[in-house]
């Protein structure tokens, strides 16, 4: 296999890992059968199905802790069964759903575990911890020196996803990752991930059972059945052609709303927004009444939103975060906001909380439609 073949499927990406025709066999059952699989570089890859389809043993396969066999997987232009299992996954970040941190280690100690174990030196070391915690999000002084027991769920799984890229591996394996948490959670963790990804831009093979995580998150979506892979492709491609009745089942009946998680804020984000440090007069708002008026603070952050409505001026203040969205929320959360504040559109922000632009109701809708 070459490293600069072109994959099949995603335009202007090669193949990272690949998969011929293997088999796992647990006494008379067959687990996986005749799997065959590309993995795209430096895109997210989700492997989806029902329970005991084959998921997360395939992704296990890639790593050697579940045995193939039959078939082979190449992996950096050599069989995996030609590397060490020690290099092999010392050379892959892993995140599952338990976490699995080290109870006697602290979050400093956990997340250092494969640079230390690599021979890296301590100050690099040390960089890389901080650089890391501020990656996913918790402050290095108030984080570094505590145990995992002085952790909430939502924290852990950030040490977790830390500790799996401690190494700056070449691709993360994430088995149910943020099966464990609960759904508020869960989607703050989704919109991290997405954040990170784009920063990182790494090769990541994500098992999870939520058809909506799987669609959100994935470049490339292969839904399983029985141990044998049922489709693969985009979310996109899926969703607009799902290949038989159990794909069609099992996307649900909501695919047109599914859709919606395939788009960002920024897809769609206006930029040109009517927006002031005061409140507008009737005059002052857009005439039109798919769009706002913005009232900023004096750091250009948005504290209200204003809007016509049968003559009237009609003001939503804006108290918490999930007033206004993020640019990689989902369009579905941008939704999700616009029909909780009664406005026409969603206030658009960085991650200094400065408003970018807006998301409009009419804009969601042809999408939807389309």
């Amino acid at each position: 296999m070459s490293r600069s073949s072109q994959h099949p499927v995603l335009p202007e990406t090669t193949i990272f890992l690949q998969t011929e025709h293997i088999s796992v066999k647990y006494g008379e059952t067959l687990a996986l059968q005749d799997v065959s699989l590309q993995i795209p570089s430096n895109r997210v890859t989700v492997l989806i199905g029902p329970s005991g389809c084959g998921k997360s043993s395939t992704l296990r396969c890639i790593n050697s802790l579940v045995k193939i066999s039959a078939g082979k997987i190449d992996y950096c232009d050599a069989s995996v069964h030609a590397l060490s299992e020690t290099d092999l996954r010392r050379s892959m970040g892993y995140a599952i759903q338990s976490v699995g941190l080290m109870p006697h280690l602290t979050v400093e100690d956990n997340v250092d575990l494969v640079p230390r174990l690599l021979g890296w030196d301590r100050s690099t070391r040390d960089e890389r911890v901080i650089r890391l915690l501020n990656l996913v999000r918790l402050e290095p002084q108030t984080y570094r020196k505590k145990y995992p027991h002085e952790l909430s769920g939502g924290e852990a799984q950030r040490v977790g996803v830390a500790r799996a890229l401690g190494a700056d591996p070449p691709v993360l394996l994430m088995d149910e990752p943020f099966g464990a948490v609960d759904p508020l959670t869960r989607e703050q963790l989704q919109d991290e991930f997405i954040r990170i990804q784009r920063h990182l831009k790494k090769t990541v093979i994500f098992v999870t059972h939520d058809i909506d995580e799987a669609v959100r998150l994935a470049d490339y979506l292969v839904i399983m059945r029985d141990g044998r892979i049922v489709q693969a492709d985009t979310p996109e491609q899926i969703l607009s052609n799902p290949v038989d009745d159990f794909v069609e089942r099992f996307l649900g009946p909501d695919r047109s709303l599914k859709r919606l998680s395939l788009y960002t804020a920024d897809h769609c984000c206006v930029g040109e927004v009517v927006s002031g440090t005061s409140r507008p007069s009737k005059d002052q708002l857009p005439i039109g009444t798919h769009d706002c008026y913005w009232q900023i603070d004096e750091q250009g952050k948005p504290i209200s939103g204003f809007t016509r409505l049968h003559g009237s001026v009609v003001e939503r203040k804006i108290c918490s975060a999930s007033h206004k969205v993020q640019t990689y929320s989902s369009l579905k959360e941008c939704m999700s906001t616009i029909l909780s504040l009664g406005l026409p559109a969603a206030a658009v922000v960085d991650e200094e909380g400065k408003l970018l632009g807006e998301v409009r109701f009419d804009t969601i809708q042809k999408i939807s439609i389309s």
